[in-house]
């Protein structure tokens, strides 16, 4: 990313939840550790098929909409800087 581009709001919330869980982790680390060793046992323990094939499923049903959500959103994006770029026909003086 370049330094003079300001991040994207999804970039400052990711940045702030890693902060807060830092933060968290080093407040509470007996308990930052029991929460992880329970989600790698649960994880463990569930059926890989039973994970898979529904992340799988859901994933094809809304791929396409996603991608034609961004694909839509893109395109208002390069509509609005053409129109921002384009300047304003000079008006022509007022005669008394």
């Amino acid at each position: 990313m370049n330094d003079l581009d300001p991040p994207h709001p999804a970039e400052l919330c990711l940045q702030r939840t890693l902060e807060r869980t830092e933060a968290y982790v080093r407040r509470e680390p007996v308990k930052a550790v029991a929460a992880a060793m329970g989600a790698g046992l649960l994880l463990k323990l569930l059926p890989t098929r039973a994970m898979v094939r529904p992340l799988t499923t859901l994933a094809v049903t809304l791929v396409p909409t996603a991608l034609l959500g961004l694909g839509l959103v893109k395109a208002f994006e390069l509509c609005c800087q053409q129109t921002k770029l384009k300047p304003a026909p000079p008006s022509p003086p007022e005669s008394p």
